[in-house]
């Protein structure tokens, strides 16, 4: 089955080259296009939600950002298509899953794509393998300045009330929970990564031994395991342990 596109841009020339990329990827279908933001709010669907939304930010008499907010709930994805990187702040708060920056090249694009659909289909698993993955952070107390964190380099997530805290192999980094329900959700389905309690999902491949329901974690960190996730860490201990031994004299 296509993935069901709309695209949502002011410039006729951007909008005929983003055309043009979704032609190249036969599992794209382009159903509605539009030049006029306001064109867009009143003729997209609550019915007949879309797979993806691409969207430009600067447009008249309505913003890509305020439009985003009504729209968002009439797609599953939100890609925004922009010359101007200072808006990735404002991104993130409209829960949009990526931030194509013109003039972005049939590769960059092909990429977004394949970030959200792993296997070309519209089934989401979540992050395909770890290969060329990351995703930003906005940094607390600096206006428009994003940190990149690569997954290859997550050790944890801690979830603290409306604040969530990544932890890498190079620093611990925080923001706002609710930049990052998305991720978080992808995270805890990922295959590499696994959730220990209610507020920790912690990276398989960091973690050093178990000491009772403690998990020992690179870079000294330590977290307790849930009786309610149990179950699952044993199983994952259990599928992992070497069951082979070589046998001594």
């Amino acid at each position: 089955m296509s993935i069901s596109c709309i695209a949502i841009d002011d410039d006729p020339h951007s909008l005929e080259s983003l055309t043009a990329y979704m032609n190249k990827l036969p599992d794209l279908e382009l159903v509605q296009s539009f030049t006029e933001p306001l064109e867009a709010l009143a003729e997209i669907s609550d019915a007949n939600p879309v797979d993806i939304i691409f969207m430009d930010v600067e447009m008249p008499s309505l913003s890509g950002i305020e439009l985003a907010g009504l729209l968002r709930r009439k797609t599953k994805h939100l890609i925004f298509t922009t010359a101007h990187a200072r808006y990735a702040i404002d991104a993130f708060k409209v829960d949009a899953d990526a931030y194509l920056l013109k003039p972005y090249s049939m590769m960059h694009f092909a990429k977004t794509i394949n970030n959200l659909y792993p296997t070309g289909k519209k089934h989401n698993t979540g992050f395909s393998d770890f290969e060329d993955h990351f995703f930003y952070l906005p940094v607390q107390g600096k206006e428009g300045e994003l940190i990149r964190i690569d997954l290859n380099e997550l050790i944890s997530v801690e979830e603290f009330g409306d604040e969530v805290r990544f932890k890498t192999t190079v620093d611990s980094f925080s923001s706002a929970r609710s930049n990052f329900v998305r991720t978080i959700k992808m995270l805890k389905e990922h295959t590499a990564f696994i959730q220990i309690n209610a507020f920790v999902i912690v990276s398989k491949q960091y973690i050093k031994s178990v000491l009772g329901n403690r998990v020992l974690l690179a870079g000294e960190l330590s977290y307790s395991i849930a009786p309610s996730h149990e179950l699952l860490f044993n199983n994952f201990i259990k599928n992992n342990v070497n069951n082979n031994p070589e046998s001594g004299e």
